[in-house]
């Protein structure tokens, strides 16, 4: 019998008990902690310990005690609330790279396509960029060793590619269009992770930001490219954090000082043993900008934090769906073994007195997570009037309009979810990445002869492309039906011309795309008084 397996079943019996202690893990924080922390983890950490000793030393089966140990934690914190979390050791740097922005290696974004791994983008900047590395190689060996793929899963692959800032990584590269292989040395460096996807103008007043999360560089990101599109001629300003899931409380602070007046509440924190209050303390540099922003069910904590700075101080016009509702600060606390747990420490409310945090049941974590099935069943994300309200949480913004709390930011201009290109062959085709594999493997950046990106995307539009992708799906086994495929025209068109573009201008290419039929931004667009 498995060892593991076996192990499962007296876990549920020692979580129990851990979670009655609810001070367990007193006995691994570092010192200078509270006094009264540790005075209990003295006597009911011990018994802990001691329940522990016992199963590893006394149970029918071999046991691990990290194991049962680890579970006890994960399910102590889950019964606190839903964003009070366990960080293994061996998942920290992980977070400390997304939050930092950067790591170590050669710099590029792959996808394994047909046990291939095909580049995708050499970031700008990093060792793949200058070493020549380019959208559609093929890399088959590193350092005189072929590549395994069958053998190896994506994040060995990323360890393999990773490594310490001065070491060399010789890749073996297939590139499109050439003959043989060819081997090209990179020095391994310090490589960003950009807060920012694209930056660009949407027509001559109008500047866009997609923001992908909140971390420590995300607000010197925001203020460059804002500062490049306000020396473009932007008036205006779209500002993106759908799908957000949020990040650093201190990055979007930073961000709405920038753009708020002087002396303007952005946030506050209560808690038990936390309390903040958080404000400008000067004219921001984007003040004088006319706002909007865009939010969905997926923007969260951070986003939403900067969604309900906004729109409490009247500053920008939120356009959407309803935001999913974190409204909880959680604490990093690093433990002896460095591992860490994200401590629900304190409540934020934005300037109105809201707090938005969306009601939860401590035994069904799972539905409080994955509500969107309860969205679409009460029709939610295709009708603002299902977007259930409670009236005893209103309040008011600094001009007086009514805005809600409890469960998340209500858009001021609802757009629902746009459902009218999907079809049966449209889902095959994304459920099998038709449309990225494609445009990355017969469509590299040589391939490309326009001169900027209005003459690429000229010459797209005028292509085969549809043709060329019909028989590459049929090579895929994907039955073609043109019903299906005048339903869902216009997305998949639109979005191989995206990939495609994204290959040579990277994001800024996509989005520019994406732009055309994004019915958030077009809805922007037409609140902004400008039309496209």
């Amino acid at each position: 019998m498995n060892n593991n397996k076996n192990s499962l079943n007296y876990i549920p019996l020692l979580a129990a008990i851990c979670i009655v202690l609810g001070v367990f893990l007193g006995r691994f924080l570092y010192e200078g902690e509270s006094s009264s922390l540790f005075s209990i983890s003295n006597n009911s950490g011990a018994k802990v310990d001691e329940v522990i000793e016992q199963i590893v030393n006394n149970y029918v089966d071999p046991v691990n005690e990290n194991e049962i140990t680890e579970f006890a934690i994960n399910k102590l914190l889950a019964h606190l609330d839903p964003h009070s979390t366990y960080i293994p050791p061996y998942q920290v740097q992980g977070e400390k790279e997304r939050m930092l922005g950067k790591f170590e290696g050669i710099g590029i974004e792959f996808r394994v396509i047909e046990d291939t791994l095909m580049v995708v983008n050499a970031i700008k900047g990093g060792p793949s960029e200058k070493a020549g590395i380019k959208a559609g190689d093929r890399i088959i060996g590193l350092n005189k060793q072929e590549i395994a793929l069958g053998k190896l899963k994506t994040d060995s692959l990323v360890k393999l590619l990773r490594g310490k800032s001065g070491s060399e990584a010789a890749l073996i590269v297939i590139r499109p269009f050439t003959e043989g292989k060819i081997t090209i040395p990179v020095v391994r460096g310090e490589i960003p992770i950009f807060s920012i996807d694209a930056n660009f103008m949407l027509n001559q007043e109008v500047g866009y930001v997609k923001i992908n999360r909140f971390s420590y560089q995300t607000s010197s990101e925001f203020k460059e490219a804002t500062e490049l599109l306000v020396n473009k001629g932007a008036k205006k300003l779209i500002i993106d954090v759908r799908d957000n899931p949020g990040g650093s409380l201190n990055a979007v602070i930073d961000i709405c000082k920038e753009l708020l007046p002087n002396d303007r509440n952005i946030v506050y924190t209560k808690g038990e043993n936390e309390q903040e209050t958080y404000n400008s303390s000067s004219d921001g540099a984007f003040k004088d900008l006319e706002l909007t922003i865009l939010i969905n069910r997926n923007s969260a904590s951070a986003s939403e934090i900067l969604a309900g700075a906004l729109q409490d101080n009247d500053r920008a016009t939120i356009i959407g769906r309803r935001t999913f509702g974190k409204g909880l600060v959680q604490s990093v606390i690093t433990l002896k073994d460095q591992s860490r747990i994200h401590l629900t420490i304190a409540r934020y409310y934005t300037p109105s007195g809201r707090c938005i945090q969306k009601s939860f049941n401590k035994d069904d974590i799972s539905g409080y997570r994955h509500d969107a099935l309860e969205r679409w069943r009460n029709g939610e994300l295709y009708s603002s009037d299902s977007i259930k309200v409670v009236d005893s949480l209103k309040y008011e913004t600094l001009s007086g309009r009514t805005v809600y709390g409890g469960g998340g930011i209500t858009p001021d201009v609802f757009v629902s979810l746009d459902t009218n290109s999907n079809s049966k062959m449209l889902f095959q085709i994304l459920d099998n990445n038709l449309i990225r594999n494609f445009a990355i493997k017969f469509y590299p950046a040589s391939n490309i002869k326009g001169a900027d990106y209005k003459e690429s995307n000229k010459l797209l539009q005028q292509s085969d492309l549809t043709d060329k992708f019909k028989a590459y799906c049929e090579s895929k086994k994907i039955q073609w039906d043109d019903s299906d495929y005048m339903t869902s025209q216009s997305y998949i068109q639109n979005r191989l011309e995206a990939y495609i573009l994204r290959v040579k201008y990277k994001n800024s290419g996509y989005f520019r795309k994406t732009a055309e039929i994004d019915n958030e931004i077009i809805k922007a667009l037409k609140e902004l008084s400008i039309e496209d």
